[in-house]
């Protein structure tokens, strides 16, 4: 949700996919063993989807030389990331990916 003065207009992001995304995705559908896990990304991924600019996500922003400006937001669980971009539409957002950060 976004706050204006005087009204409360929610507005949601479209959230767009790409196939290493997806993958990642499936991988903790059909483990199990990864259910904490894949409650916290979907978690994240709803935050992201109602205002991925919310500072209280702790998202860090960085540049890649194939991506240019990407985003790593935590999901909160075992070095748990989801990497995302800004997308070409407005209101819309690329996954490019969930991974496990190595530390």
């Amino acid at each position: 949700m976004v706050w204006r003065p005087g009204s409360l207009v929610g507005v949601t992001y479209e959230l767009l996919y790409t196939a290493e995304a997806d993958e990642a995705l499936d991988m903790l559908e059909g483990d199990p063993r990864m259910a904490t896990v894949l409650r916290a990304v979907d978690r994240t991924l709803v935050r992201l989807a109602a205002d991925p600019f919310n500072p209280r996500l702790g998202t860090i922003p960085f540049i890649t030389e194939p991506l240019g400006g990407v985003c790593a937001t935590s999901a909160g669980i075992d070095d748990w990331y989801v990497i995302w971009q800004r997308a070409p539409e407005p209101e819309t957002i690329d996954i490019i990916a969930i991974i496990q950060i190595q530390r």
